[in-house]
C-alpha cells in the first residue's frame, strides 16, 4: 500500500465507523420517542382510572371496581417509573453516541486533510520536476542551437 493511500484507507474506515454509528444514533432516538409515546399513553391510563375513581366516590361506592383501579394505577405508575428509566438511560447512551460521533468525524476530518496535503505535496513535487525536466530541455535546445551557429 502506498503511503499516500493510507491517509485515504483511515478516513474509509472513519466514514465507516460513522455510517454505523449513525444508523445506531437513529435507532436509539426513535427507541426514545417510542418510550415517551408509552409514557404519556401510561400518563393517559392513570388518568383515566383516576377518574373511575372519582366517579366511584362520588355515587354509591363499588369498593371492588375502587380497589380494582388503584391497583391498576399503581402497576402503571410503577411502569411507568420503569420507563422513565430506561428513557433516561437512552438519553445518556445517545449523549455518549453523539460523543463517539464528534470524535469520528474529527479524525475523518484529519485524516482527510492529510491527505489533502500529501496530495498537494505530491504535486507540488511533480510540477517542479516537470518544470526542471522544461528548464533542462530549454536549456539543452538553448545550447544546441548556440553551437551550431
Amino acid at each position: 500500500m502506498a503511503k499516500s493511500e493510507i491517509w485515504s484507507v483511515l478516513s474509509s474506515k472513519e466514514s465507516s465507523s460513522l455510517n454505523r454509528l449513525n444508523a445506531k444514533l437513529e435507532a436509539t432516538v426513535a427507541e426514545q420517542r417510542r418510550l415517551e409515546e408509552k409514557i404519556a399513553d401510561i400518563g393517559n391510563y392513570i388518568e383515566e382510572y383516576s377518574a373511575r375513581i372519582r366517579e366511584a366516590s362520588v355515587g354509591q361506592a363499588d369498593f371492588r371496581v375502587m380497589h380494582h383501579s388503584m391497583n391498576l394505577i399503581s402497576q402503571l405508575t410503577s411502569a411507568q417509573a420503569n420507563l422513565r428509566q430506561v428513557h433516561t438511560e437512552l438519553g445518556n447512551s445517545l449523549d455518549g453516541l453523539r460523543a463517539k460521533v464528534t470524535h469520528h468525524e474529527m479524525e475523518r476530518l484529519k485524516y482527510n486533510k492529510i491527505e489533502a496535503r500529501q496530495q498537494e505535496k505530491l504535486s507540488a513535487k511533480i510540477e517542479k520536476r516537470s518544470t526542471a525536466l522544461s528548464d533542462s530541455m530549454a536549456l539543452q535546445q538553448f545550447l544546441s542551437s548556440a553551437t551550431s551557429r
